[in-house]
C-alpha cells in the first residue's frame, strides 16, 4: 500500500486502512481503494492522506487545527498567559491552516517537531531548548484533548511518542555570585528603589513573580512570621505559606494600610501595585552589567539558599509550591508547617561578604519604606 510513480507526474494510490467491523463476527473491517493522480509527489501525498481519512470514514468538524486551538483558548477564558503567548501564536501561524483530519495532522506533527529542533529562536538566535520544544507539544496535546473531547476529532490523538517523542530537559542553573549580587543591588536601590524589598525577598524565599506582587495585607500573618498565597493564585492552583526572613520583619510590619500590595510603589501620595516590572528589571541588570540572568532564577537560588542552610528538600518543595506527583504520595506535611521550620543562611552570604542588607522604619507608619544596604 502506498504511492507509486507510473509516469511524468503521475502517480498510482493504494490504500488500506482496517476499522472496526459493522459485522460483530469480525473482529476488523477491511477498506481499500486505489486510483490514478496527476499532479506533484507532494500533491499525491495529500491525497493518500484524504483517502484514508475517507476510508475510515472520519471527516473532523474542527476544519483546520487552528480551530481547534481557538477552542483551546476559548476553554482558558479567552486568554492565553502570557509565559505561553508566543507559543500559542507561533503554533496558529505555523500549524493553524494544518487540516484536522487524524492523518494530515499527525504528518504534520511528525515535520514540525523536526523543524522546531532545527530552526532557532527568532529571539535569542538559539535553537530551542528541550523544555521550551516541550511546552509547544503540551500545548498541542491540550489543543487535542480538548477537540476528542468534545468530539471534533476522532480519538485517538495523532500526537504519540512515536510521532513526537518528549525531549530531554536540562534544567536550569544560573546562579548569582557575591560581585554580581551586590552590583544588582546597588542598580536596583539607585534606579528602581521600590523593587529593593521584593528583590531581597525573593532571593530569600522560592517566589513566582506573580505571587509576589499580588501579595496583599489580607494574606500577611505577622504573629507566625508568614504569608499566605491562596489557592487558585498560583500555577499549580494549590496555596502556600511563605516564610518571612527575619531582616524583613520590620518592613512588613511597616507597609502602610493604604498600599493593596505588600509590594509596592509611591507616586506622591498615592500608593499602586508594583505590577509587570519587567522593564524596570531589564534596565537594573543593564546597570549591573549582569545577562543571561531572570528573575525566576532567583526562584531557584532561593531554594538551593535553604537547602544549603539545612533545611529539607520536603520543607523547600512545600514551601516554593513545587506540586509533583512525589509530593502528593510520599510528602504530606502541611505547607505552614514546612514555613515555619524555616532556616536561612546569613544575609551576607546571600548578598556577599561584606554587604549586610537590613529594612528597617525610616519614617512614622506610611510613609516610605527602603532598602538600606549599610557596608559593614
Amino acid at each position: 500500500m502506498g504511492i507509486s510513480k507510473i509516469g511524468p507526474n503521475l502517480f498510482f494510490i493504494k490504500a488500506r486502512v482496517k476499522v472496526p467491523s459493522l459485522d460483530p463476527r469480525l473482529p476488523t473491517d477491511d477498506r481499500r481503494k486505489q486510483e490514478r493522480f496527476a499532479g506533484t509527489k507532494h500533491q499525491a501525498d495529500d491525497r493518500y492522506l484524504e483517502i484514508k481519512s475517507e476510508l475510515r470514514g472520519e471527516r473532523a468538524k474542527a476544519g483546520t487545527f487552528g480551530h481547534l486551538l481557538e477552542a483551546y483558548r476559548t476553554s482558558r477564558g479567552g486568554t492565553i498567559p502570557r509565559s505561553q503567548r508566543s507559543i500559542f501564536e507561533a503554533l496558529v501561524r505555523d500549524m493553524g491552516s494544518v487540516d484536522a483530519g487524524h492523518d494530515k495532522l499527525e504528518a504534520a506533527l511528525r515535520q514540525y517537531a523536526v523543524l522546531l529542533m532545527r530552526f532557532p529562536s527568532k529571539t535569542t538566535g538559539k535553537l530551542l531548548s528541550g523544555a521550551t520544544r516541550n511546552r509547544y507539544r503540551a500545548m498541542i496535546g491540550a489543543a487535542l484533548n480538548l477537540g476528542i473531547l468534545t468530539k471534533d476529532i476522532p480519538a485517538p490523538s495523532p500526537l504519540t511518542k512515536a510521532i513526537w517523542p518528549k525531549a530531554k530537559e536540562t534544567p536550569r542553573d544560573r546562579r548569582l555570585d557575591p560581585m554580581e549580587a551586590q552590583r544588582l543591588m546597588a542598580a536596583v536601590d539607585r534606579l528602581n528603589p521600590h523593587l529593593g524589598a521584593l528583590f531581597w525577598y525573593a532571593l530569600r524565599v522560592p517566589c513566582r513573580k506573580a505571587e509576589l506582587v499580588k501579595m496583599g495585607h489580607h494574606d500577611l500573618d505577622l504573629f507566625n512570621d508568614l504569608i499566605r498565597v491562596s489557592n487558585g493564585t498560583t500555577k499549580s492552583d494549590e496555596g502556600c505559606w511563605k516564610p518571612i526572613p527575619p531582616e524583613l520583619r520590620e518592613y512588613f510590619r511597616a507597609v502602610p494600610p493604604e498600599s493593596p500590595t505588600l509590594f509596592y510603589r509611591k507616586v506622591g501620595e498615592q500608593y499602586s501595585p508594583i505590577g509587570d516590572f519587567k522593564k524596570a528589571w531589564a534596565t537594573c541588570k543593564r546597570a549591573a552589567g549582569i545577562t543571561d540572568f531572570r528573575f525566576h532564577d532567583t526562584r531557584h537560588i532561593a531554594a538551593t539558599n535553604l537547602v544549603n542552610a539545612g533545611m529539607s528538600e520536603r520543607d523547600v518543595m512545600k514551601i516554593a509550591g513545587w506540586a509533583t506527583n512525589m509530593l502528593s504520595t510520599y510528602w504530606g506535611s502541611s505547607s505552614m508547617e514546612s514555613a515555619k521550620r524555616a532556616t536561612f543562611l546569613p544575609g551576607a552570604a546571600v548578598a556577599g561578604g561584606n554587604v549586610r542588607a537590613t529594612f528597617t522604619e525610616r519614617e512614622s507608619a506610611g510613609k516610605d519604606f527602603e532598602a538600606e544596604r549599610a557596608v559593614s
